[in-house]
């Protein structure tokens, strides 16, 4: 019997338990529904009253993946050219069918990137292309950064990419300079723009009026890129962006 005041139907969903994690997150996506993230130790047995805190952004969340899934097809979602703007390369995708249990991908020059296995299925051939997305950011980000950090005279200790939902770039008190891959998408002037911001905080931790200055010193343009980056989002693809609806923000912050 469903305890009084919790959904009356619980959707089913999957746990995922991850060390990062500080509070509970809810995310609802194409290929995987309802994954709830919750930090180690989290007592499970919560989670249904946590759902009925939820109900309104639950129910709305469910509501506009179901529409995704009537309206757009297996087909329209695949897609036929990726435009890395950053980069100023614009990759031509072709999918192939096969009996293949995985995707494997395959990049031919120049820019050509070939997909095949089960390409009807969205669970398949969606993170396998995301990590492609990861790897070729690690490839540009990484080194940029770096080579940035010298220039500036601002040392970090070590730069990661990971594809993110509400932040483009944070930096940690340990040095760490973390950069969302979704940034390829992005003018390059806005990502340099942030990576600047990211390396400015190794010298302030906060937003103060020094952060700024510096941050201005190295791009005097930052207040017409800050203005830009808060409205990036569209610059990233729909098979990236409907495949996954957080319960957090959807605006992408840089922290």
């Amino acid at each position: 019997m469903p305890m009084k005041g919790i959904l009356s139907v619980i959707p089913e969903y999957t746990i995922r338990e991850s060390a990062r994690a500080k509070h509970v997150r809810f995310r609802v996506t194409v290929a995987d529904g309802l994954v709830v993230v919750v930090p180690q130790g989290f007592d499970r047995s919560r989670i249904p009253e946590l759902l009925e805190g939820k109900r309104a952004w639950l129910e709305r969340a469910l509501h506009q993946i179901e529409q995704h899934r009537q309206t757009l097809s297996v087909s329209a979602m695949q897609p036929t050219t990726i435009e890395l703007a950053t980069l100023d390369q614009i990759w031509r995708l072709e999918w192939m069918q096969s009996d293949s249990p995985t995707i494997a991908l395959d990049e031919r020059y120049p820019f050509e990137l070939s997909i095949l296995g089960p390409i009807d299925d969205t669970r398949a051939w969606q993170p396998a292309l995301k990590q492609w997305l990861i790897a070729r950011a690690r490839e540009a980000l990484v080194p940029w950064t770096m080579d940035l950090s010298q220039e500036m005279g601002i040392p970090i200790q070590r730069v990661t990419v990971r594809c993110q939902t509400t932040r483009w770039g944070s930096y940690s008190n340990k040095g760490t300079v973390s950069l969302n891959a979704q940034l390829l998408f992005l003018p390059r002037q806005v990502t340099q723009y942030v990576l600047i911001h990211e390396l400015c905080h190794a010298k302030h931790l906060n937003h103060s009026v020094r952060f700024w200055q510096l941050v201005r010193q190295w791009e005097p343009d930052a207040n017409r890129l800050r203005s830009e980056l808060k409205v990036a989002g569209g610059f990233v693809p729909g098979w990236l962006r409907f495949a996954d609806h957080s319960s957090g923000s959807a605006d992408r912050e840089i922290a």
